[in-house]
């Protein structure tokens, strides 16, 4: 299921006097199964796209298209509960959402809020539990009895048993440690490779966004400003700068020894890349001694 946004733009409190220009000139396609990682600076309106992609927010201008579902401006949408139930979102801090009294009823409450039977929900209940890495046995657990990184997963869970084409991650790792955010991570990218969701992140980390991704969109001031691979995206290192926006470690150490009259073949997205490159740099050196 691809994702098309056609000219949109979004105005916070439209015809008011404190109207705010949020969006504008937006035009983007998501392929289905594809991975796309949103940057740009606070405020920039990564996490105001975010919001549109299932109907919380509705453009004032343009449309969206999901699959064969549109959500326009100025029209009035039916169909939203379906869009719904194919993209769900992510937002910081998810665990804050869990409210019931077992971790399998807090699972089960989406799918039947959209209308699974009971026997449907608890069997999504537990598919989507072991999607998330979590053993059966936490099911009549209290959430609130888990560890912060347990019930992040729950929450996690709790979306993906609605059966989403695309899952819609804003800052998903925040507040994690290096190690839950890791986690947390490899987690995303298995259900990007193993059951072919479309993944759509909101990320600061420059890192996460050059190790993952298979597309990059660079917002600033409300509108797409940069759009390409990780590779052409962290090879303008001179435009992000302008931008206020960092680079990943890798490219600053390429970046570093370049000036030191190294030449590398391409840009090293990750530690295992720069560590190859490294490797085959170190093997020429020692060629010409």
């Amino acid at each position: 299921m691809d994702i098309t946004i056609k000219n949109v733009e979004h105005r916070y409190q439209a015809r008011t006097p404190f109207e705010r220009l949020a969006l504008y000139d937006i035009n983007l396609t998501v392929k289905s199964g594809s991975y796309v990682s949103i940057i740009g600076h606070t405020g920039s309106g990564k996490s105001t796209i975010l919001q549109h992609l299932n109907g919380l927010l509705k453009p004032t201008k343009g449309s969206i298209h999901i699959g064969e579902h549109k959500i326009e401006a100025g029209k009035k949408q039916k169909n939203l509960k379906v869009v719904r139930s194919l993209v769900g979102i992510v937002f910081q801090f998810p665990e804050h959402q869990l409210f019931e009294e077992t971790v399998e009823k807090d699972i089960a409450f989406g799918p039947m809020n959209f209308g699974a039977s009971e026997e449907e929900a608890l069997r999504k209940a537990r598919q989507s539990l072991e999607l998330v890495g979590l053993p059966e046995s936490i099911l009549q657990k209290s959430p609130f009895d888990l560890s912060g990184g347990q019930m992040r997963r729950v929450a996690i869970a709790g979306i993906l048993a609605m059966g989403p084409e695309v899952l819609v991650l804003d800052e998903p790792t925040a507040g994690l440690d290096p190690r839950g955010r890791k986690a947390m991570m490899e987690l995303f990218y298995r259900l990007n490779q193993e059951q072919k969701l479309t993944i759509i992140l909101v990320t600061h980390s420059m890192e996460d966004a050059a190790k993952y991704s298979d597309k990059i969109i660079v917002m600033n001031k409300g509108t797409i400003e940069m759009h390409g691979t990780p590779r052409e995206i962290f090879s303008q290192s001179d435009k992000l700068s302008s931008l206020g926006l960092d680079l990943p470690e890798t490219v600053k150490l390429q970046q570093l020894l370049v000036e030191k009259g190294l030449s590398f073949e391409e840009i090293p997205l990750t530690i295992d890349e720069a560590v190859d490159q490294l490797k085959a740099l170190v093997g020429e050196v020692e060629l010409r001694g």
